[in-house]
C-alpha cells in the first residue's frame, strides 16, 4: 500500500510539477471544452426534427468514459428513440439501414471505429460523427451524408491533446446534441450545456490546486480512500454512471481497483461483500500489548455513495447502505447531487471524482499522462463501450 503523501496534497506548485500530464489543468479547463463542444455543435447546424432512426447504436472508446451510457441516463426511458451501446467493435446483427450509428472518437482515427464504419456501409446504417474535423471518421459520416459534430479541435500535430479520460464531456456533448436531433435528448446546443459548463467550473473552482485539504471536498476524498478498495454506488441512473466513471479514473490514473455499481442492484448482487475480510471489523486476538506503530492498517472497503437527488427512491436506497456501514464500523463517503436538471447534477458527481482520483494519482507518485491501457491506439474492436 503506498500512502498518501500529504505534504504535496497541500503543496500548489509541487502538484503542479508532478503532474506531467496536465491533468488538473484539462479538469479545470472541463466548462471550457464544453463551450467549444457545444459551439461546433451549434455551427454544424443540428435542429430537430431529423428523420427518427429506429434505434441510435453509440460508439465510445473505453478509455473515453461511459458517455454512451450518460445518453441513456440523462434521456431517461420517455427519449423517443431506443439508444444503444455498441461493444467489442462489432455492429450488432439487427442494425441496418433504419438505424443511426453515431462513433464518437476523441482522434478520429480510432481503429475500431473505423471498423464499425466499414459494417455499417456495408449494411446501409446511417452514420454519425463526434470527431475532429477533417479525420477519418468524420469522414466516414461525410460519406454517409449523416451528422457531424467537431467536438475536438485538431491541433498542429494532430487532434486536441487531451488524454483519452479527459474527452468524457465534449465528446458527451457532442452525442447528446445528435441525439437532440432525432427525439432522443432534451438537450439542444443552448443553455443546458453552458448550465453544465458553470457547474463544472464551480466544481474546478472548488477542488483547484489552491485551495486547502479541508476545504477542498476532492482532497479531503483523496485522503479518505487512501489504502481503501472503494465501492462506488450510485443512486439511480445518473449515479450509476458517475460511480462507472468514477472506478475508472481510480483504476486509469491512481492505480486504485475500486467497484462500482448502481443502486439497488448493485447492493442486491454484493451478497457477502461486506462480511469479508476487507469489510466486517475483525477483532484483535493477538497479543494486547505488542508494538503496533510499526504496523500497516489492515486493507478495509470504503463504500462511497454518489446520491443523485433527482432519481426515486434515492435517498432511502442511500440510506439503506449507511446503516450497513454503520453496523460494521466502515467509513464511509456520502456526495449529493442536487437541482432539476439530470445533466448539471452528473456534472457534480463526475467533476468532484475526477479531482479526487487525479490527486490520489498524484500523491502515490503515478502519472497522470497517458500510460498503461492508454498507450497506444486499441486493436480492432478492442476497449468498445
Amino acid at each position: 500500500m503506498i500512502p498518501v503523501d500529504e505534504a504535496l496534497l497541500d503543496d500548489p506548485d509541487g502538484l503542479g510539477r508532478a503532474d506531467t500530464g496536465q491533468a488538473l489543468l484539462a479538469l479545470a479547463g472541463a466548462g471550457a471544452q464544453v463551450r467549444r463542444a457545444a459551439l461546433a455543435a451549434a455551427e454544424s447546424g443540428i435542429r430537430s426534427g431529423v428523420d427518427r432512426p429506429r434505434v441510435l447504436a453509440v460508439a465510445v472508446p473505453a478509455a473515453c468514459g461511459p458517455a454512451g451510457a450518460a445518453v441513456t441516463a440523462i434521456g431517461g426511458a420517455s427519449a423517443a428513440v431506443p439508444v444503444v451501446e455498441v461493444r467489442g467493435g462489432v455492429l450488432p446483427g439487427w442494425a441496418g439501414p433504419l438505424d443511426l450509428l453515431v462513433l464518437a472518437g476523441p482522434r478520429g482515427d480510432e481503429p475500431e471505429l473505423l471498423a464499425l464504419a466499414e459494417q455499417a456501409y456495408r449494411r446501409g446504417c446511417a452514420v454519425a460523427a463526434v470527431a475532429p474535423a477533417g479525420s477519418p471518421v468524420d469522414g466516414a459520416a461525410e460519406q454517409s451524408r449523416g451528422l457531424r459534430v467537431h467536438a475536438l479541435a485538431r491541433a498542429a500535430g494532430g487532434p486536441e491533446k487531451l488524454a483519452p479520460r479527459d474527452t468524457f464531456w465534449p465528446l458527451l456533448t457532442g452525442l447528446l446534441s445528435i441525439a437532440y436531433a432525432i427525439g432522443a435528448s432534451p438537450y439542444a446546443p443552448g443553455e443546458a450545456f453552458d448550465a453544465l459548463a458553470d457547474r463544472l467550473d464551480a466544481v474546478g473552482l472548488r477542488c483547484r490546486p489552491a485551495a486547502g485539504t479541508y476545504e477542498n471536498p476532492a482532497k479531503a476524498l483523496t485522503l479518505d480512500l487512501a489504502g481503501t478498495v472503494p465501492v462506488v454506488w450510485g443512486t439511480g441512473p445518473v449515479g450509476g454512471v458517475a460511480a462507472a466513471r468514477f472506478a475508472d479514473v481510480l483504476a486509469s490514473v491512481a492505480g486504485l481497483p475500486a467497484l462500482s455499481g448502481t443502486l439497488p442492484e448493485a447492493a442486491a448482487a454484493a451478497g457477502n461483500l461486506f462480511d469479508g475480510s476487507l469489510g466486517r471489523a475483525v477483532a484483535d486476538t493477538d497479543d494486547f500489548f505488542r508494538d503496533r506503530v510499526e504496523e500497516p492498517e489492515p486493507l478495509r472497503l470504503r463504500p462511497v455513495l454518489l446520491v443523485d437527488d433527482g432519481a426515486d427512491q434515492a435517498l432511502r436506497r442511500a440510506d439503506a447502505v449507511r446503516r450497513v456501514a454503520v453496523d460494521l464500523g466502515l467509513p464511509y463517503n456520502e456526495i449529493t447531487a442536487e437541482g432539476r436538471d439530470p445533466l448539471a447534477r452528473l456534472g457534480d458527481l463526475v467533476a468532484l471524482g475526477d479531482f479526487a482520483a487525479v490527486y490520489l494519482g498524484l500523491t502515490t507518485g503515478h502519472e497522470t499522462g497517458a500510460s498503461g491501457s492508454f498507450a497506444g491506439p486499441a486493436g480492432p474492436g478492442d476497449g468498445i463501450r
